[in-house]
């Protein structure tokens, strides 16, 4: 659950401090340019403003007028005396004022103020002038209450505050409500993996309803697990679509639709509607929740007098696991044994030992030297039959899978199973852990089943020219970027001491720049949510990545932007791009393919993971799902309204905005808490839904704003007038008579016209305040406030026991 939004609200008394200090300053008046305001954020480094501070008492030795230089640069030493005094700036930034007071020309009295507001400081600022600035201060006087703000469509929804004059973007959501889909049609080649929620990766045409596969759910940005509830058959154009890093491979029609990572965020585009250049989006990981797999082998034993004893676990574990990966790169089979080819005899070694130990069979080596390497053999009929149920007999050079059971077991037996491969194919140079082989299949099986352990990887196709015993191309499945390097030394490794002494080097020697794991949200927005946090993008020295000339790996991500930022609130957002599970995949061609039988499938989570990346389901029940979309996304929206305002004190009101009817369904449809939804007081035609759309939606919604604070305040009024006619003792007016209630500790509501003078009302309204009591400023805006104005003079009283 998201971190709930907090709002710090200003106390009475904070209040009549802050007037008392805005009063003071405002009676002051420089005779030229004398008067120095600096503002420090929230979270800024006080010493920075004080270095600037001692460059402009240099810069100030220029201005002409004595008096003048003498009076800025005491103000500018006295300021900064005081700021060095100061260990660190106050948590919510500090206003300082200093200058010449003294009415008397020629003389000087120079008094320094600093103050912390009540509320954070979002505004840096200096400036010498005849008067203080003091606007930014007043503002936090400006209301004691606050509104919500929304605005919404299908697709997207922008939730903030109206505090004062400040609109604050609290959160920004966004929906899985498709674009522009055009029904039926969309198609992937027959050949497209896609995994099942058992972890069986399987062709799309070999798909079915009913049948269970891996889709992303975006609102939680995890892998889960989906049924299909339809498919469809057809021939159509196809095009394939390469991606640089990593290197993955689908080929789809034009009007088949991709989630692509756009300046506006995810969208949902058609093949038709990509060009190369943009971003498909790919999981960082796939998560499923496997057990240890039963192994249903019963050997065919005819003499059993004749037959080697043999261990044959019950399970699936690592040790066997890791056992199939190695025959799988170098293992054959025959009647009576099977064999495995190794260049190394430390590899070879390690085997024989794991295969006797784990299998309680005798396991021989021999250096063949007309081969130039090292074959291990395993004489025992039930272990070559237990292997050809598991593989299978045909030749594995080209069409051999990775099996069944092996995809079905849990991450670790996966990884174990994974580490044998590499360990019969794999190798180290200085810039990836890789291995090659001329079987297609399994090069894509491999690259789709290492996102189960969060490993990344390319799949790069070779001719194989200089091979003189095969022309069939060879492919190469490469793990390039660092943190999957990291994660498959974590989970695999390698037997031979040398590939892992290699490795340890690689990562040494290897930095965190890659552009494997590109982080999914773009630039800009990220430099939209620092600007409305109070901050600039300049102090991350990251000026490309913030107009979306260059992408940025979650790792420099981290190491540039997210450890450099102090504001707790800006650190949470921030780290759910970083924890996300979504990256981006750079396009670098698409190509057409010729016209070709094609499938496509339709899932209730309304996409899948083909190939590693996400793609949208059919659109055969387009406006169904849409529907059931634009709901599903109404009540997200409503219950992130819920969680930020329904305890928030002094929430006035609620304005919504959107366009037709959008709004008018998420009322009807959303669910929104019913004290909430008596609290929506305007609904307004907006055509915006970011914090443009928000500032709209303020004006737009003027007049409702002013009415209920006049609503309120007539309530108010009419309450007292009641009071005082029917109970007389429970209510009094005057100045002194206020008083003296206040003495007595009896007032619970002081009520102050605007019209009162400033002196008496700062007096009342300390004193009320030290008892405790609420304080309502009354118009004269209304005919309620000018009766009571015309009868109390200007001050009333509500009682909390009676008092004459």
């Amino acid at each position: 659950m998201a971190e709930k939004f907090e709002l710090k609200i200003i106390s009475e008394k904070q209040k009549a401090e802050l007037e008392v200090l805005l009063n003071t300053l405002k009676s002051i008046r420089g005779r030229h340019t004398e008067l120095v305001t600096v503002y420090i954020p929230s979270g800024f480094n006080k010493d920075q403003i004080v270095r600037q501070l001692e460059y402009e008492k240099s810069t100030a030795a220029n201005i002409k007028s004595k008096a003048t230089r003498t009076a800025v640069e005491t103000a500018l030493e006295s300021l900064t005396r005081e700021l060095k005094n100061i260990k660190l700036t106050p948590p919510n930034g500090l206003a300082c004022f200093s200058g010449n007071v003294s009415e008397k020309e020629g003389s000087q009295d120079i008094k320094t103020w600093l103050y912390e507001p009540p509320k954070a400081l979002n505004i840096r600022l200096y400036r010498c002038d005849q008067v203080f600035i003091t606007e930014y201060l007043e503002e936090l006087l400006s209301t004691s209450e606050v509104y919500a703000l929304l605005v919404m469509d299908r697709r997207e929804a922008t939730i903030g505050i109206l505090d004062g004059k400040k609109i604050e973007i609290i959160r920004s959501l966004q929906s899985n409500v498709p674009g522009k889909i055009r029904a039926g049609g969309q198609c992937l080649s027959p050949d497209t993996l896609i995994m099942k929620d058992n972890g069986e990766i399987i062709e799309i045409k070999e798909s079915h309803n009913p049948l269970v596969v891996v889709s992303q759910n975006f609102n939680i940005e995890k892998t889960e697990e989906t049924p299909i509830i339809a498919k469809w058959e057809n021939n159509k154009e196809l095009f394939r679509i390469s991606t640089c890093y990593p290197k993955i491979e689908i080929e789809a029609s034009k009007d088949h639709t991709f989630f692509i990572r756009t300046e506006k965020g995810i969208e949902e585009k058609s093949l038709s509607e990509i060009k190369e250049g943009d971003y498909l989006l790919m999981p960082e990981k796939i998560n499923l929740n496997l057990q240890e797999q039963i192994i249903e082998f019963k050997p065919e034993i005819k003499r059993s007098w004749n037959m080697k004893e043999v261990k044959i676990p019950v399970k699936l574990e690592q040790e066997l696991a890791r056992i199939f990966g190695y025959y799988l790169g170098d293992g054959n089979y025959e009647i009576d044994r099977i064999a495995f080819s190794e260049q190394r005899e430390e590899v070879a070694n390690y085997y024989k030992y794991l295969i006797e130990s784990y299998l309680g069979v005798d396991a021989r080596i021999r250096f063949r030297e007309n081969k130039g390497y090292y074959q291990i053999r395993v004489g025992s009929r039930i272990i070559s039959q237990l292997f050809k149920q598991v593989f299978g007999s045909e030749s594995k050079t080209l069409t051999c899978k990775i099996p069944q059971i092996v995809l079905r077991s849990p991450d670790n037996v996966l990884a174990s199973f994974i580490a044998g491969f590499f360990d019969a194919e794999g190798y180290v140079s200085s810039s990836r852990v890789a291995a090659g082989f001329n079987n297609k299949i399994l090069a894509k099986q491999l690259q789709f089943v290492l996102l189960r352990l969060g490993i990344i990887s390319s799949v790069l196709e070779y001719d194989n020219r200089r091979n003189p015993y095969s022309k069939k191309p060879r492919h190469t499945v490469e793990i390039s970027d660092i943190e999957s390097i990291k994660k498959f030394r974590e989970m695999a490794n390698f037997a031979s001491k040398e590939k892992r002494d290699l490795l340890n080097k690689l990562i040494e020697n290897r930095s965190n720049v890659n552009k494997v794991r590109q982080i999914v949200v773009n630039g800009k927005e990220v430099a939209r949510i620092i600007r409305n946090s109070g901050l600039t993008t300049t102090q991350f020295n990251c000026p490309d990545f913030f107009v979306n000339n260059r992408q940025m790996s979650k790792e420099i991500f981290k190491k540039n932007i997210l450890d450099k930022v102090q504001n707790l609130e800006l650190k949470r957002r921030l780290e759910l791009f970083y924890q996300s599970n979504l990256i981006a995949a750079k396009i670098d061609k698409i190509e057409p393919t010729g016209i070709k039988q094609t499938v496509d499938i339709e899932t209730k989570s309304h996409n899948f993971i083909a190939n590693g990346l996400i793609v949208h389901n059919s659109a055969a029940r387009y406006e169904r799902i849409t529907e059931d979309l634009a709901k599903e996304f109404f009540k997200k929206v409503a219950e992130a309204m819920k969680e930020i305002f329904q305890d928030m004190p002094k929430l006035k009101g609620i304005l919504v905005g959107g366009p037709i009817p959008t709004k008018e369904e998420f009322l009807e449809y959303g669910d929104l808490y019913s004290p909430l939804k008596n609290k929506v007081i305007a609904i307004k035609d907006i055509g915006y839904t970011d914090d443009h759309g928000l500032r709209l939606l303020v004006e737009a919604s003027h007049e409702d704003i002013i009415n209920q604070e006049l609503v309120k305040e007539k309530q108010l009024v009419q309450k007292f007038f009641e009071t005082l006619g029917k109970q007389k003792d429970r209510a009094t007016y005057g100045v002194e008579k206020i008083k003296l209630a206040i003495e007595r500790g009896a007032v619970d509501k002081l009520l102050i016209s605007k019209k009162l003078p400033r002196e008496d009302a700062e007096q009342l309204e300390s004193l009320a305040t030290n008892i405790g009591s609420e304080i309502q400023i009354i118009s004269t805006d209304t005919e309620e406030g000018m009766q009571f104005l015309n009868l109390t003079k200007g001050a009333g009283a509500i009682l909390r026991f009676a008092f004459e």
